[in-house]
């Protein structure tokens, strides 16, 4: 359990909504989140996620924030080892990153090709085809700003939101979003019955991991790939995801496929 980055559990999605069009179906999102690059998680480790997610051939990478620990000198690193993902990759900030150094955060991705949303969103084409990617600030240090997230929005299209903590996903639900990717919470890195329910009820946390459905929305929350102050996790495996985009008459997230990637931890 001490660096508990070795094995990732990889889980597959097929999100069915509405507003998927036709030319939308079969269009696959991966979810990083929370690699919290420093004691443990090291740059050699994400250079294999991003080869393993590449062979995947995703159409969008969602990046949700905490890429560090603490210190706000591993930013550079870590977003350069996840500058190389073959597909357009969008990313939003974490607390983490804010804690560290929101000047450093913001200057770490300039010039890498990942697209930072900072309250902001961005029409993306793909196949000939149009998708909003939205991307929420961080709630925790008070960056984020749902309304100015969604101006603009094409309304006919389908909105992907990149949001990286999920208290706030009912207002991302009920400005627009279709599919909300959330991080942050680790799953509370150990699952285990009863007592993890009580936890996240004792601290009012109703949404802390998996797929919730939020009215015409659904959201996904990450357990992530690190940690943040202490290691261990327990029943709660570090998570990459995979969602496949298909027409459907209603928000209907069904899980089809798991795996396990193995890090190799020497160089």
């Amino acid at each position: 359990m001490i660096n508990p980055l070795k094995e990732v559990e990889v889980n597959g999605f097929i999100l069915r909504h509405p507003r998927v069009n036709a030319d939308l179906k079969g269009m696959r999102i991966a979810q990083v989140t929370d690699p919290h690059m420093g004691r443990w998680v090291k740059a050699r480790h994400l250079r294999q996620l991003v080869e393993f997610v590449n062979e995947r051939e995703p159409a969008i990478v969602a990046l949700t924030g905490d890429y560090v620990g603490y210190s706000k000198i591993d930013l550079d690193p870590c977003i350069e080892a996840l500058s190389h993902f073959d597909a357009p990759t969008y990313a939003v900030l974490g607390n983490h990153d804010h804690w560290a150094s929101t000047e450093w955060s913001h200057r770490a991705f300039e010039g890498t090709g990942i697209r930072l949303l900072t309250n902001e969103n961005e029409l993306l084409d793909w196949n000939g085809t149009k998708i909003n990617v939205v991307g929420v600030d961080d709630s925790v240090t008070g960056h984020a700003d749902v309304p100015k997230a969604f101006e603009g929005i094409e309304p006919d299209f389908f909105r992907l939101t990149l949001n990286h903590v999920p208290a706030i996903a009912w207002e991302c639900a009920d400005a627009g979003a279709d599919l909300i990717l959330s991080g942050h919470t680790h799953g509370f890195q150990f699952n285990i019955p009863r007592v993890t329910n009580a936890l996240a009820e004792r601290f009012g946390t109703q949404l802390f991991a998996g797929p919730y459905r939020l009215g015409g929305a659904m959201l996904y929350i990450s357990r992530g790939l690190g940690s943040a102050s202490w290691p261990w996790r327990i029943r709660a495996q570090p998570e990459l995801s995979f969602f496949e985009l298909q027409p459907g008459d209603s928000p209907e997230l069904e899980w089809v496929e798991g795996g396990v990637m193995n890090v190799r931890h020497r160089p």
